[in-house]
């Protein structure tokens, strides 16, 4: 079970850290620096709900969930504008963060009381 958690966590991770980095990079002057770089502000962005979760500052994590949730929104925005893919997509771009946060809480609750096997 602790591994599944993992793997789902980290596949939720790697799609969010995409979707952070691309918003970044197509804000930027589009250098090769500019590419580097918006792939650290997304692993350190998108790692922030995980390891606050696993601290113990709850309020913290959901803030970084909501910086997650607002860059998918600007994710799908810039690719697709207003339609009603978009307001899917929105639903998605939820659903992405709180997965992270939610497995983070499952994972700090199972520090304390050692549910999981």
């Amino acid at each position: 079970m602790k591994k599944l958690i993992i793997t789902t966590i980290t596949f939720a991770l790697l799609t969010q850290i995409t979707h952070a980095s691309d918003v970044f990079y197509s804000i930027s002057r589009l250098t090769t620096l500019d590419y580097i770089v918006s792939w650290i502000f997304a692993i350190s962005l998108e790692l922030s709900i995980l390891i606050f979760t696993l601290i113990g500052k709850r309020n913290t994590a959901i803030f970084f969930a909501c910086v997650s949730w607002t860059i998918n929104l600007l994710y799908y925005w810039f690719s697709f504008g207003f339609t009603q893919k978009f307001v899917a997509m929105n639903v998605i771009s939820l659903i992405i963060p709180l997965t992270i946060y939610f497995y983070s809480e499952l994972i700090q609750l199972n520090k304390r009381k050692n549910i999981l096997k």
